[in-house]
């Protein structure tokens, strides 16, 4: 609030401020295909782990989740069998 008060801002600019900077330090970072998210919500992670075959990335409990209910290990999107 002091800071705020000292530049003479509102509490609007202060979050367009903040929302700038957080699209500044996730520019470029793409969202998981599985859950649509850049930061996963129940662990706080960014996607990481790509498939070989497509380049895409996902965060890695999307696809644990997602190989458990296909009953299957290969890519979401390009069905490429996964190894690491």
């Amino acid at each position: 609030r002091t800071l705020l008060d000292s530049r003479d801002g509102s509490l609007v600019d202060a979050v367009l401020l903040w929302k700038s900077n957080i699209d500044k330090a996730f520019e470029g970072v793409e969202e998981c295909p599985i859950c649509y998210t850049v930061i996963h919500l129940a662990n706080a992670t960014l996607p990481r782990l790509a498939c070989h075959t497509c380049r895409n990335r996902f965060h890695s409990a999307c696809l644990y989740k997602w190989f458990q209910t296909a009953n299957k290990s290969a890519c979401p999107l390009c069905q490429t069998p996964w190894y690491s």
